[in-house]
């Protein structure tokens, strides 16, 4: 598995890595430390709780896996993408990722997002291996309000011609797989799906917590955990929580809208702010939480296609969201009737939604929804053979083999 991040872990790599071991593959993670934080190499053993998520699936083929093996390149950069900052150092990052693949020897190549892709396709063609492409996001897009026009088109490009090229293509949803499927690309959907099990141990430590922080049991918490930037729209229920009694908002997670965060928790007492949370501590989060709260800005292109690690927390626990109408997430929401999807992107709309949802029967129902979601669709163990069935599919066809 080929990584740009530092592998800290990275959820959705953590968790497709350590099905595959079950699966009976030896697993290699390379990533990319920019910090130069983290142990070169390392190895880690399958986390507890999806260990027991998948102690009956029937993909599993091995009653211990081999831990995942964990390299990192130590290229010192940062993460804004441009002529002066990470555009520089990607070509040394791609010349080690190419030695380090070559060096594991690999059966299959897993390229997670689009700026590993280039590398994972060379490698394939000239070793004749598959190459698996975990396309997470939208990347061009992702990348449009910072990168420039220039370097956002020829990202788009590099897309749509390898795309195609690859010998499978993982999306995490319905809208970014049809965008992947319309270039041509042999698509499976593997959701970012949470262990049921893993919240329903985690509860007890969430009641606790929100004793902790003083909510009242009779009021009304809304929990965001995720990246504070820009284009995660907190402005709208930060602002409407302040005007509502009895409401309470918890903000955990770092980044650029992290001074806004702060503001708001000093001007309102019912709103705390965090700071960053341990994936560990997520769920505590989430089952302390009344309401999860999502919002999306609608002008980053990224957004249509969003169904965010949050949400599958939040159906895992069997709590209700709000959302904001972007997304696939808000068509789900919509759909599903998990939740509240808001009117606008706006303070008013969020607080029209929240007088609604502190009716404890409409919560109640859409609880039960979104648990329902996280026990059948979004459950952990069809991530596995979706999962599962990508990897079999490139190796029985692959004419190279």
């Amino acid at each position: 598995m080929l990584l740009s991040n530092p592998y800290e872990p990275d959820v959705r790599a953590q968790k497709e890595a350590h099905m595959l071991a079950l699966a009976g593959y030896h697993v290699t993670v390379i990533a990319w430390d920019r910090s130069l934080s983290y142990p070169a190499r390392a190895e880690e053993e399958i986390p507890a709780r999806l260990a027991a998520a998948l102690a009956e699936w029937p993909g599993r083929s091995v009653a211990t896996p081999q831990p995942v093996a964990i390299v990192r390149i130590r290229i010192r950069a940062g993460w804004r993408l441009g002529p002066r900052h990470l555009l520089p150092k990607i070509p040394a990052f791609w010349w080690r990722l190419f030695q380090e693949t070559r060096r594991a020897r690999p059966a299959v190549v897993h390229a997670h997002q689009l700026d590993t892709l280039p590398v994972a396709h060379v490698f394939g063609r000239l070793h004749g291996v598959p190459v698996v492409y975990d396309a997470r996001e939208y990347y061009a897009g992702m990348l449009a309000a910072t990168a420039g026009r220039l370097i956002t088109g020829a990202l788009e490009r590099l897309d749509r011609w390898l795309t195609p090229r690859a010998d499978a293509v993982l999306a995490v949803g319905e809208r970014q797989a049809a965008r992947h499927r319309e270039m041509g690309g042999r698509v499976w959907i593997v959701h970012n799906s949470q262990p049921p099990s893993t919240m329903d141990a985690a509860a007890a430590a969430g009641r606790a917590w929100r004793r902790t922080l003083g909510v009242p049991e009779a009021a009304l918490l809304v929990a965001y955990v995720g990246n504070l930037s820009h284009d995660r729209l907190l402005t709208p229920v930060l602002e409407a929580v302040s005007r509502l009694d009895n409401v309470f908002l918890v903000v955990g997670g770092d980044g650029p809208s992290a001074p806004e965060v702060q503001a708001a928790a000093s001007a309102c007492p019912r709103i705390r702010a965090l700071g960053r949370v341990p994936l560990a501590q997520v769920p505590h989060v989430v089952t302390a939480s009344d309401v999860v709260y999502y919002g999306l800005n609608a002008t980053d292109p990224n957004s249509f296609y969003f169904m965010p690690n949050l949400a599958f927390f939040a159906f895992a626990a069997g709590r209700p969201l709000l959302v904001t109408p972007v997304g696939e997430i808000a068509e789900v929401v919509r759909r599903e009737q998990c939740g509240v999807v808001m009117e606008a992107d706006t303070a008013a709309a969020a607080e029209t939604a929240l007088h609604r949802l502190r009716d404890d029967s409409l919560r109640a129902a859409l609880a039960a929804r979104a648990q329902q979601l996280g026990r059948t669709e979004f459950n952990v163990t069809c991530t596995a053979t979706r999962l599962l069935e990508a990897y079999a599919s490139v190796q029985r066809t692959d004419p190279r083999r």
